[in-house]
């Protein structure tokens, strides 16, 4: 029976008579003995810890056999979830990795096609749409009229799209690391 009364000599002949079997019947669980063992110290802590809680009606080598089948458990079920995470961070990873390379292919052409253009074009493109400025400012800038400016973003942009073709949604919002 478990008592209010376990002392130090009865805890630890309790220990010796049941941790053998305790750690052989959580190994049969989590099948790692060292595992086993840490489960079983846990059980006996929590026993001692608690000894004054419980329940007196029930036996204590039933008790230890239900605590250490519980830990068991607990410990598989965690063991469940690292395994799901650990899978998760690996398929996020090789998301990141695949993601990267797709942006990197496409900062790779989009820097290959804007190095075809004409100077100008190219020049007014980047000043527009990477650096933001106005049409006004770039023309004032380059000394060039507004239309100007109109006409190459005009040119660039159909240029790019021929070339790029489903590719432009994202141009210039990739193109801004260019700068």
């Amino acid at each position: 029976m478990i008592g209010n009364d376990l002392n130090s000599d009865s805890f630890e002949s309790l220990f010796k008579s049941h941790f053998g079997d305790l750690v052989g019947f959580v190994c049969s669980y989590v099948n790692d003995e060292e595992v086993a063992k840490d489960i079983v110290h846990d059980v006996f802590l929590v026993v001692l810890k608690n000894q004054k809680k419980l329940d007196t009606s029930y036996s204590l080598k039933s008790y230890l056999f239900t605590l250490s089948k519980n830990y068991a458990l607990n410990y598989l079920k965690h063991l469940r979830v690292v395994a799901m995470n650990e899978r998760e961070v690996v398929e996020a990873l090789q998301n990141a990795d695949e993601e990267l390379d797709d942006y990197e292919q496409r900062m790779a052409r989009l820097n290959e096609k804007l190095d075809e253009l004409p100077e100008k074009q190219r020049e007014v493109l980047m000043k527009c749409f990477v650096e933001g400025q106005t049409y006004k400012d770039v023309a004032d800038v380059m000394g060039i009229s507004v239309n100007s400016v109109k006409t190459h973003i005009s040119r660039g942009l159909k240029f790019l799209r021929n070339e790029l073709k489903g590719e432009m949604v994202m141009l210039f919002l990739l193109k801004r690391e260019r700068v």
